[in-house]
């Protein structure tokens, strides 16, 4: 198509020069010499050969506009890339705010991928709350830091969203934009071009956050691990995919899949201290880890709640004192849909004396357990794992308890 359009304007200009050079060179023959050739002698022989040119030269030009407007031959009129991946949204990681404490195992297998030879495909999963994205942050951080290309894409259970960006991130490694516009009319599958492309490109890190509906991706309804939708093992660089589906079944046998696990007590006392460094010793920052469950997402919100200068509770042993003697308060709802619909739930979540109806977005003094939705990111998300440092029968079955209260 693009060599169509090129041969049409090549051709427009050369017979419209022709024509016009024609033209001119019978005006200064005409007027300017007495002696004019015999050739020019032939008035009908001269006005014929302009004729055919200006014809031609209107021909080509018209033939070049038609191109330009769509493809006769596919029926598909050609998407420019704007078309194809538009988006008001960054794709560059966010930047990781506070040291990532407890996953230095994880990184460094990530960082290995990332170094290694032959690209591939790492699924970090596990349970909300436990810091998955703020893990591909820091490994997105650390490869751009060794000039290594960097594309951040967050799932929005869309796939057609999905491909656009997807296609975008192929354009940035120098997929041609003519090749999208091809695929768009229909000569070649848009994904198989992308990933036809990125086989062929090294040193780049493609980081999907959040793809906790992996059926959903496409494109067509085949699974993930069938390596024929937006996510395949098979670039010149590392593709990276957090979600919360762990099975192997979901991304086949081609992807390295780590499963994050709540930190370690120590890892957890460390993010505390790291947050509110004044609200007590290690031994208790470790102590209120355990009581949280080492889920990093719980971790911050206390930590940023303790480090607060006009929060309730100051101090590592009083915030746990108030987890265990005003949980329940903390995280009542009376909403009869709340009990059901985590959407609803974390509407209502309320603070300590607040009325039932209080939002969890109104301007007040956040609560010491895991402040606004954040309180059901931790409990309602661990996706029934017991923690015996909980304290309940399982996590899910006691937010639900204290949900219906």
């Amino acid at each position: 198509m693009a060599g169509s359009r090129r041969a049409a304007r090549v051709g427009s200009a050369v017979s419209g020069s022709s024509a016009a050079i024609a033209f001119l060179v019978a005006i200064v023959t005409n007027y300017v010499t007495a002696q004019p050739p015999k050739w020019a002698e032939n008035t009908v022989l001269v006005w014929s050969v302009f004729t055919a040119l200006a014809v031609v030269s209107l021909g080509l030009f018209f033939w070049e506009r038609r191109l330009a407007a769509g493809a006769p031959d596919g029926g598909v009129r050609p998407v420019a890339l704007g078309r194809i991946a538009v988006g008001g949204h960054s794709m560059n990681p966010p930047t990781v705010s506070a040291r990532v404490r407890g996953r230095e195992a994880e990184l460094e297998r990530i960082e290995g991928l990332v170094r290694g030879p032959g690209g591939g495909m790492v699924v970090v999963c596990g349970a909300g709350g436990l810091g998955k994205t703020t893990l591909a942050a820091e490994a997105a951080a650390r490869a751009r830091s060794e000039g290594r290309v960097v594309v951040w894409i967050r799932w929005r259970d869309d796939p057609d969203q999905l491909g656009q960006d997807l296609a975008q991130a192929a354009h940035i490694l120098g997929l041609p934009e003519s090749r999208l516009e091809e695929a768009r009319t229909g000569r070649v599958s848009l994904v198989d071009a992308v990933w036809e492309h990125l086989a062929t490109v090294e040193g780049w890190l493609i980081v999907v956050d959040n793809v906790d509906t992996p059926a959903r991706v496409g494109p067509g309804s085949g699974p993930p691990a069938a390596y024929r939708g937006w996510l395949r093992p098979h670039g010149g660089g590392l593709l990276l995919v957090t979600s919360r589906d762990t099975t192997r079944q979901t991304w086949g046998p081609d992807a390295d899949l780590i499963h994050l696990q709540p930190l370690a007590d120590n890892a957890g006392g460390a993010v505390l201290l790291d947050a509110a460094p004044h609200a007590g010793t290690e031994n208790e920052a470790e102590a209120l880890a355990a009581r949280l469950g080492g889920f990093p997402l719980g971790l911050n919100a206390a930590g940023t709640f303790l480090s607060v200068p006009t929060s309730r509770h100051r101090t590592f042993t009083a915030y746990q004192h108030a987890l265990a003697t005003e949980f329940a308060d903390l995280l009542g709802a009376d909403h009869p849909a709340a009990a059901t619909d985590l959407a609803v739930a974390r509407r209502v979540v309320r603070t300590p004396g607040a009325s039932p109806s209080t939002s969890s977005t109104a301007t007040a003094t956040p609560s010491p357990a895991l402040s606004c939705s954040s309180s059901l990111a931790v409990a309602a998300e661990l996706n029934g794992r017991p923690r015996k440092t909980l304290g309940w029968e399982t996590p899910g079955e006691r937010l639900h308890k204290l949900l219906a209260v």
